[in-house]
């Protein structure tokens, strides 16, 4: 009586297939997150406290890539990481 698994043998050429695969599979992973993915806000400001000063847009340049999926998420990262003059209310995520 002999112990030996009954598993099925892979034929060379589909071994090989599978280790191209799983090679190329994971250089399109790599490849994807090294592209950064560069969404422009533009944000309407203005300062009440200085006289004669009219609203603008300014713009700003977030990798989406590095923040979450929401615009707070974004506006959170530009105060934190870009422009911290920037300010905004916000109540979604409280309750």
């Amino acid at each position: 009586m002999s112990l030996r698994l009954k598993t099925p043998l892979l034929a060379p050429h589909r071994l090989l297939s599978m280790i191209r695969w799983s090679s190329s599979a994971a250089a399109v992973a790599t490849e994807h997150k090294e592209q950064p993915r560069l969404k422009t806000f533009l944000v309407y400001r203005w300062n009440p406290e200085v006289k004669g000063s009219k609203p603008k847009m300014q713009e700003y340049k977030v990798d989406l890539n590095q923040c979450g999926p929401m615009v707070l998420d974004a506006l959170i990262k530009i105060k934190n990481e870009i422009d911290p003059t920037l300010t905004f209310r916000r109540s979604c995520r409280e309750g």
